[in-house]
């Protein structure tokens, strides 16, 4: 639902535009859980678990390029998170 996709955006924005922000999202999003690695294992490993490492990489990069709701502008943003990356 929009309500939980905008509360976790603001979460996420949050988080990003604290010290140490950026570092906490990319581990958080590039740490795979083990049902992801065994279902990676058990799937043909190979392919697959490049295939998720790439999805995982373009989710942080995503996550990185958009521009909270809650900045005042995307200069802004990039100045508080650009030293972090």
């Amino acid at each position: 639902p929009g309500w939980l996709r905008r509360l976790c955006g603001h979460l996420l924005s949050e988080r990003l535009l604290r010290p140490s922000g950026v570092q906490a999202v990319v581990r958080g999003v590039l740490e795979a859980t083990d049902g992801e690695i065994s279902a990676a294992v058990v799937g043909g490993a190979g392919a697959e678990a490049a295939a998720l490492d790439w999805r995982k990489c373009d989710a942080v990069g995503k996550i990185l390029a958009a521009c909270p709701q809650q900045c005042l502008s995307l200069e802004d943003y990039y100045r508080q998170v650009c030293p972090q990356v």
